[in-house]
């Protein structure tokens, strides 16, 4: 495992509802005080938290109620029941991914010095052959990961990221903010879990020691990293937009130990920022008035990146988020989503007003 390059906060345990921090990552959480010279933790300076925040007791919504630890505010969705039922298969799928990611990476703690780089020539094009085989909506890219987008008081294990996409269908997401969309969100997330899990056990037959992190409850900020790692630019809403589906892609991290891969960085398409000023209809259109006007700065002095800038307001946006099972208001709207060609047709568009 990686030694950390900077000192570090130590970990702190979380208080988060069940449904994000499970058993199993409570678990992984307390081997990580076992052995804190070998974990990679956030950055001293990290101040974003994750998603299992808005279920946890230092939870404030806008309207200032009081929390209830048995009824915590994010968790109201006043969806039916008959719609909850229909999608129990899915939650199943979900929990089972999770589960998993934790329970595969446990041995590692039993193995803690880092093991020796030794190259693997191919490994990339083998790599992206089996992800084709089985998965025609996957892509991947591979960075090195910033301690700064560690979510605060979190860890991972190794140090390079490989991202992993997957598409959520036009047509479901068409239909946002109704639970039809919702349930394509939920289906993907559970279909990416286990996406992730399948290609940690591929690379660890081919001897890389890695981590697969579950798209829901994640360790780290993924559109920003996707973004380092040239799979397309954060835009407006704060998603990950990508040339080929736009937003509607759903991203999870397999964390590996060694620079197996050549980093697919590049800037390419950092003039989705500037379409986004001029497009703004994420924005009009957020039912929970989420996305505003002035970014504020959310990560700082990353390595190679800066500062990163949002938009989002996440407490007003995931309290809508977790009463419709996934919103998608903004994906819906946002002309990226077209794909197809539109892409070209908007970066033209940006071109024009600059020349």
């Amino acid at each position: 495992m990686t030694k950390p390059t900077t000192d570090s906060p130590p970990i702190l345990e979380s208080r988060s509802h069940p449904f994000f921090t499970s058993k199993e990552e409570q678990r992984y959480i307390a081997l990580g005080h076992e052995y804190p010279d070998f974990i990679y933790p956030a950055h001293p300076d990290a101040v974003q938290e994750g998603f299992a925040y808005l279920f946890s007791a230092g939870f404030r919504p806008p309207s200032g109620e009081d929390f209830d630890p048995d009824n915590p505010p994010m968790r109201r969705m006043g969806i039916p029941r008959r719609k909850m039922i229909g999608m129990i298969g899915i939650f199943r799928k979900i929990m089972k991914g999770m589960r998993q990611s934790w329970e595969d990476i446990e041995p590692y703690f039993g193995q803690l010095e880092p093991t020796p780089f030794e190259p693997k020539p191919g490994l990339w094009e083998e790599l992206n052959g089996f992800i084709q085989k089985k998965w025609k909506d996957v892509r991947v890219g591979f960075t090195e990961l910033p301690q700064q987008m560690i979510f605060k008081n979190k860890f991972t294990l190794f140090r390079y990221a490989l991202i992993v996409s997957q598409e959520m269908k036009r047509d479901k997401i068409d239909k946002a903010p109704d639970l039809t969309a919702g349930k394509e969100v939920m289906r993907v997330y559970g279909s990416l879990g286990l996406v992730v899990n399948d290609i940690a056990r591929w690379l660890r037959k081919q001897g890389v020691r890695c981590q697969s992190n579950h798209p829901l409850g994640g360790l780290t900020n993924t559109p920003t990293l996707a973004g380092k790692a040239g799979m397309g630019w954060q835009g407006r809403s704060g998603l990950l937009i990508t040339p080929e589906f736009g937003p509607r892609v759903r991203l999870a991290p397999v964390f590996i130990e060694h620079p197996y891969f050549e980093f697919t960085d590049h800037r390419d398409h950092d003039w989705i920022e500037a379409y986004c000023e001029l497009c703004q209809r994420c924005e009009r259109e957020c039912p929970g008035q989420a996305i505003n006007s002035e970014k504020t700065v959310a990560i700082d002095n990353v390595p190679g990146i800066g500062a990163l800038r949002t938009c989002i307001d996440r407490i007003r946006c995931f309290e809508f988020f977790s009463k419709t099972l996934g919103c998608s208001v903004c994906v819906k709207v946002c002309p990226f989503s077209e794909g197809g060609d539109i892409y070209e047709r908007l970066k033209a568009v940006v071109q024009k007003r600059q020349d």
